[in-house]
């Protein structure tokens, strides 16, 4: 407990001076109304034994410098920099940072942030974007990360560079909103951040991005995802339509999760799955974890996975507990869809 007599950034600075090697403030631990503001001293930017970092709702200081040789974990929460390169600085002075996970503030209005680690292996950035999209920018330059989660409803672009190690990614961004197949700029945007994550073996995505992609794959090719072994589609309704176009270039591809999540609203539209263009050779479990009520796109998308997987072992689903259709119905009809496959179980929970 802090001496309400005892300037907070003095009690900080004293604690920094000892050596510490983990480090974590709340600015909600010190402050008695939302207007007070933790400032965090100059000198934690050279806390030479710090090994973890971990910040809430402060305030930090532009760095002249930065030497943090130990630190290998930052989590920052809702915290303002005092300058737009300080952030950059900071991670730069991290020689062996491992684990930076960034939840940004809607007051953030950085327009270019830079995450450039020779040592960074995981990276999460967090920031809700209260249905307005902005014009920034996200780089990374990080040859040795193999764990990547973005989601960013506020930038519009990223860029991508030296992800030859990245294994697995959870991709929740719009790119800027709408698809304008005209704009050229984003366009070659788009392609060159999905060739950045091709290379992933697992992957979760939401269906708002995999809806830029299918519009993006209609002016012009996707890249190939050979090594993407398991994927997870993150489902708000019924927009099914744009799976096969994505699964069509997973040519490896062993497992499937159709997700489902209630809270976000998807455009309001009837989408039917295109007839499909190969089948899908590799894939081997699917589960469904969005509960079937017999509607007619429900079946359509079993059918398609039915239908189209030539080695599938097993398909899992549940039925919704509202009984729009008897179950007894619903299962004649799962019955009466033929299988490619088949050694082909189907489970229903």
């Amino acid at each position: 407990m802090v001496a309400p007599d005892i300037p907070v950034t003095r009690w900080v600075d004293t604690v920094i001076k000892l050596k510490i090697q983990h480090f974590h403030v709340n600015d909600f631990l010190f402050c008695d109304n939302e207007f007070d503001e933790v400032q965090i001293p100059p000198t934690l930017y050279t806390c030479k034994s710090l090994v973890s970092l971990h910040l809430c709702d402060v305030t930090m200081p532009d760095p002249e410098f930065v030497s943090l040789p130990c630190l290998k974990a930052i989590v920052l929460d809702i915290v303002n920099f005092a300058g737009d390169s300080a952030l950059e600085k900071l991670i730069l002075g991290c020689p062996d940072l491992e684990s930076l996970d960034i939840t940004r503030s809607l007051c953030d209005d950085t327009e270019v942030l830079r995450v450039r680690s020779q040592s960074l292996l995981s990276f999460t950035i967090v920031s809700d974007s209260d249905d307005h999209v902005e014009d920034l920018l996200l780089a990374i330059d990080a040859p040795r990360l193999q764990y990547l989660s973005l989601s960013d409803g506020r930038t519009a672009s990223f860029v991508l560079n030296n992800m030859g190690s990245l294994v697995k990614a959870h991709i929740d961004t719009v790119f800027g909103g709408k698809y304008d197949s005209n704009d050229i700029q984003k366009r070659n945007m788009i392609r060159d951040f999905l060739l950045g994550i091709s290379r992933v073996k697992d992957m979760i995505i939401a269906s708002t991005t995999l809806e830029v992609i299918y519009d993006h794959s209609r002016r012009e090719p996707l890249p190939l995802f050979r090594n993407l072994s398991f994927l997870r589609v993150e489902f708000g309704g019924y927009r099914w339509g744009m799976l096969p176009v994505f699964l069509e270039r997973c040519s490896n591809l062993k497992s499937l999760v159709v997700g489902s999540i209630t809270n976000r609203e998807e455009k309001v539209g009837i989408y039917v799955l295109p007839l499909p263009r190969c089948s899908l050779a590799s894939l081997e479990y699917v589960e469904i974890k969005r509960p079937l009520k017999g509607e007619a796109m429900e079946m359509e998308l079993v059918s398609y996975l039915l239908e189209n997987s030539t080695i599938l072992k097993k398909l899992t689903l549940c039925l919704d507990g509202s009984k729009k259709k008897e179950e007894s119905v619903i299962l004649k009809q799962l019955l009466n869809i033929p299988r490619l496959s088949a050694s082909c179980q189907v489970v229903v929970l």
